[in-house]
């Protein structure tokens, strides 16, 4: 995961708050009848089984389609990720007519009227409208499993989504405490910020938001036999790796270490380990069921970002895709990177070369690239739906969380936490064991070996 750049000097205070989808106290029934959120906290308490479909609605605007900027950039939260992966070094592509992120790439999207601020705020803050309507509706006294579990939910997404806005608003998390951030909107102040508005609040302020809400989840889930049923939910494993994110940004290095071991164990109970050598060999990343993924968006093929063809994650950014892939628009690794990658390490074929190949593809997939004339360095990490080249279907379930990520917020932490050794052990033992044999590692400082782990991250989560 690339890190996330703030907007300057975005004015947020122009956003209307008021254009913000979600659950208003009056709800019209089919019957002509209105419920308000009283009746519905009542139901929920009575069937706690009736608040999942609040949460499948919290979980679907991960990926709805063309709701806040009506345009081609615009397929919820796999927007949001490409974006980032635009402005950053490591992702090239060309600004041509059919790159929807050509702004992105050449950094002039830092305007309030621009579509992609406003693509990250409505998508994560209509999202937190939805989580807050969960939670007024499903209330904590209730010791329920079932209601236990859903507002488990809401909270680990809420806090995901306040992590994510206080990372594009405002500068990094260290010596930035007191600076204005973003506003914080819970289920308390709901309508109030409907009405009035609400002040942006500190950095720190938002961050306690985001750790009290991650506690709360955690508490939720191990008060509770409910299990997830996919990996669209929350789990444990989830909720410490959120927990280990935001300790690392805010450089708590013992709790970030801590939290990432405790993902690792907690995914490993689920059977989530990381993704082998042979897995990762050839083009992958499409589903939720890999052994990898620890949290995932699903998507469906009937869902609307796959029925429209080609506004959608994997017509920007899956090389094997039908969409604008084919025009052109395909993604690339900073040659730069692409160098430092050893030729034993198997994702330096992740990538095509500068003639143009890769060891990992198979013949169909070699055809088809010299087919649309895929340039040197392109990216082929991830496969088409069902492996089919030029598949019309893009139904590829979108990734938010890998169990690899933890390994390396394990190392680093360790590392700045006074155990560099320690920190230097699980970045090796990782790389050789999964991507590359004949990797050494000879940092011994704690900035020496936080640098090697920075070197890996920008591959692995490439």
């Amino acid at each position: 995961m690339k890190s996330l750049y703030q907007w300057g000097r975005l004015s947020l205070g122009l956003l209307p708050f008021f254009a913000l989808a979600g659950c208003t106290d009056l709800d019209t029934a089919p019957q002509g009848d209105t419920v308000t959120e009283a009746q519905k906290a009542e139901l929920y308490r009575r069937v706690p089984e009736r608040a999942s479909a609040a949460v499948n609605g919290v979980m679907s605007i991960f990926s709805r389609l063309e709701a806040t900027a009506k345009g081609h950039l615009d397929f919820g939260y796999g927007s949001v990720l490409l974006g980032f992966d635009c402005r950053g070094a490591d992702v090239t592509c060309t600004t041509n007519g059919y790159n929807w992120f050509g702004a992105e790439t050449t950094l002039d999207d830092n305007h309030v009227y621009d579509r992609f601020p406003r693509v990250v705020w409505s998508n994560c803050y209509d999202q937190i409208k939805a989580c807050n309507a969960l939670l007024a509706s499903v209330k904590s006294d209730d010791t329920n499993p079932v209601t236990r579990f859903n507002r488990a939910q809401a909270q680990a997404v809420r806090a995901f989504d306040y992590f994510t806005l206080a990372q594009s608003f405002q500068f990094t998390y260290k010596g930035h405490e007191q600076a204005n951030c973003v506003p914080v909107i819970t289920e308390d102040n709901q309508a109030e910020s409907e009405q009035k508005g609400l002040p942006l609040s500190s950095v720190e302020a938002v961050y306690q938001r985001i750790n009290t809400d991650l506690d709360s989840a955690l508490v939720n889930l191990q008060s509770t036999d409910t299990e997830r049923n996919d990996r669209r939910f929350v789990s444990l494993a989830v909720v410490y790796g959120l927990r280990a994110r935001v300790a690392l940004v805010q450089q708590r290095w013992a709790d970030a270490a801590e939290a990432a071991d405790q993902a690792i164990t907690a995914a490993a109970a689920e059977g989530i380990t990381p993704a082998s050598r042979e897995a990762v060999s050839h083009p992958t990343f499409t589903s939720m069921s890999e052994n990898d993924w620890m949290w995932g968006i699903k998507i469906e093929e009937t869902d609307p970002v796959v029925t429209s063809g080609i506004v959608n994650w994997a017509s920007h950014m899956c090389t094997f895709a039908y969409g604008y892939v084919m025009v052109g628009a395909t993604k690339g690794i900073n040659t730069k990177l692409y160098a430092s990658i050893p030729s034993t390490d198997v994702r330096k074929g992740w990538f095509l070369d500068a003639k143009g190949e890769s060891p990992n593809l198979n013949r169909a997939q070699r055809g088809y690239l010299a087919e649309i004339r895929a340039t040197p360095f392109t990216n082929v990490k991830f496969d088409s739906y069902k492996s089919v080249p030029n598949q019309s279907i893009s139904a590829q379930d979108l990734l938010l969380m890998r169990v690899e990520e933890m390994y390396l917020i394990k190392a680093e932490a360790l590392a700045m936490s006074g155990q560099a050794a320690e920190g230097a052990k699980v970045l090796t033992d990782f790389v050789k064991t999964y991507r590359d044999p004949a990797y050494t590692l000879t940092a011994t400082t704690p900035e020496a070996v936080q640098e090697a782990v920075w070197m890996q991250r920008r591959v692995e989560l490439w």
